[in-house]
C-alpha cells in the first residue's frame, strides 16, 4: 500500500506531494485542480512503466488525433504532450513519479530525447504517418528497467498506432481495435478476453480505473460471470441494497454491447432492469464488481458519488472502506460534493474505526503539497461549518 506519492513535470503538475496516504483517499479541490491528473499518476505507477500505460489517460480524456474522430488507419493516434507539464513535446522533456511504500519507492519516468533510430526503418514510418518524427519517448519502471523500446514520436506529441510495431520491423498494428470501447475504465489496458482470462488464471489486475463514464455492460457481464456462486456475489448484492433493499439476485441478459442487468426484487414476479431503478444503482454495482477484482491492488474512481442521493453516500463508505479491508486494496477517488464529505463526519461518528482508514486530501496544483484532514478533522469542520474542500 503506498504511502506517498510525489509527482514532478506531470499533466497539471511541475512538482506536488500526496503525502500521508491511508488505505482509502478522497481527492478534493476545484475544477482543473489536477484531481484526475492524481488517478492517473497513480495508474501509471501502478502499471510499473509499461508503454501501454502511456495511452490509458489520454485516450479516457479522449486526447486524440484532431483530424479523425479518434480512430485512423493505423490505429488510435494519441497525442501525448498533454502528460507532460507545459504540454510541449521538446529534447530534455520529462515527468517522474515516485509512490512510496515504507522505506522503498516505486518510480517511473518518461524522458524525450532525439531520434536515435535507424533511418533505414524511420523513412517508411514517416511515409506512413505523414510527418516527421524528431523524438523518442523513453519509459522505465520497475516492469520496464531498461526503456524497451523507445518510441519515435513527432514534435506535436503524436504516438501513432503502428509506431512501436514499425521501429522491430513488424508490421503496423493497431493500439486498439476499431470501435473498441471495452477497455475503458480498465488499468490493465488489456483486451476485455485478455483481462478475463487472467482473473481465471488467478493473475491480479494491479490497477482498475472507474471513469465518470462508466463501465461497458459487457465487460460487467465477463467479470460478473466469475463472481457468481462465490462469496463476493452477495457482497456486490449488499452493495446494491444501499439503494433497495429488497433485491435479491443479479443476472445478466444478453451479450456484448447488449447486455443488460436485471434485478430480482422481495415480492415481485417479474424481473426488472437494473437501469430503472436509477443511475446510482448503475454506479454502485460498477463499483462493488470493480472492488472485488481489485484484491490486493488499487482501485481508482473518479467522482465516486456520481448518481447517489445524499442519504446513501454513509452506506457507501461503510461499504467501499469494509470491502477495501477485507480485500487489501487501496482506494483513490475524487469528488467535488460537500455531501460526500460530511457522509465521512457522520462515519466518524458512527464507526470512527471505519473512519480511520479515510483521509481526504485538497489538491491545488499551484500548491507544493495536498492539505490532509483525517475523517476526525471533517467532523471538527462540519460541526464549525468550516468548507475543506478548496
Amino acid at each position: 500500500m503506498y504511502d506517498s506519492l510525489k509527482i514532478e513535470g506531470f499533466r497539471a503538475f511541475d512538482s506536488f506531494d500526496l503525502p500521508n496516504l491511508t488505505r482509502v483517499n478522497l481527492l478534493v479541490g476545484k475544477n482543473n485542480a489536477g484531481k484526475t491528473s492524481l488517478l492517473d499518476a497513480v495508474e501509471m505507477v501502478a502499471l510499473g512503466g509499461k508503454l501501454a500505460s502511456l495511452w490509458s489517460s489520454p485516450i479516457r480524456r479522449r486526447e486524440i488525433w484532431p483530424e479523425s474522430p479518434g480512430q485512423s488507419a493505423t490505429g488510435w493516434d494519441v497525442d501525448l504532450s498533454h502528460l507532460f507539464h507545459g504540454h510541449q513535446i521538446r529534447d530534455g522533456v520529462s515527468f517522474k513519479l515516485s509512490a512510496g511504500y515504507g522505506n522503498t519507492a516505486r518510480v517511473v519516468g518518461c524522458s524525450i530525447r532525439p531520434n536515435k533510430a535507424d533511418p533505414a526503418k524511420l523513412d517508411p514510418l514517416i511515409d506512413l504517418v505523414g510527418v516527421g518524427l524528431p523524438f523518442e519517448l523513453v519509459m522505465t519502471g520497475p516492469d520496464n528497467p531498461e526503456g524497451k523500446p523507445p518510441v519515435p514520436i513527432g514534435e506535436n506529441g503524436f504516438l501513432f498506432g503502428s509506431t512501436a510495431n514499425l521501429t522491430r520491423g513488424e508490421a503496423p498494428k493497431p493500439l486498439l481495435p476499431p470501435n473498441d470501447k471495452s477497455r475503458e475504465g480498465v488499468g490493465a489496458l488489456a483486451s476485455v478476453s485478455a483481462v478475463i482470462s487472467a482473473m481465471r488464471k488467478d493473475k491480479p489486475v494491479r490497477v482498475w480505473f472507474l471513469g465518470t463514464e462508466g463501465a461497458p455492460p459487457g465487460f460487467l457481464q465477463a467479470i460478473w460471470d466469475l463472481l457468481v456462486l462465490s462469496p463476493e456475489e452477495d457482497k456486490v448484492i449488499s452493495a446494491l441494497q444501499i439503494i433497495e433493499p429488497a433485491i435479491q439476485r443479479l443476472a445478466f441478459i444478453g451479450q456484448g454491447s447488449q447486455s443488460t442487468a436485471f434485478v430480482k426484487l422481495m415480492g415481485e414476479e417479474q424481473r426488472m432492469p437494473l437501469g430503472s431503478l436509477g443511475d446510482g444503482m448503475k454506479r454502485l454495482l460498477a463499483q462493488a464488481i470493480y472492488m472485488t477484482f481489485s484484491a490486493k491492488g488499487v482501485l481508482l474512481i473518479d467522482e465516486i458519488d456520481t448518481g447517489l442521493h445524499y442519504t446513501t453516500l454513509e452506506s457507501m463508505w461503510r461499504f467501499v472502506i469494509e470491502s477495501a479491508r477485507r480485500l487489501d486494496v487501496q482506494v483513490f477517488a475524487t469528488s467535488h460534493s460537500g455531501d460526500c464529505i460530511r457522509a465521512l463526519a457522520w462515519l466518524q461518528t458512527d464507526a470512527p474505526d471505519l473512519a480511520a482508514e479515510v483521509s481526504v486530501h485538497r489538491i491545488d496544483r499551484t500548491e507544493p503539497a495536498a492539505v490532509r484532514y483525517s475523517a476526525a478533522d471533517i467532523e471538527i469542520a462540519a460541526r464549525h461549518h468550516i468548507e475543506v474542500r478548496g
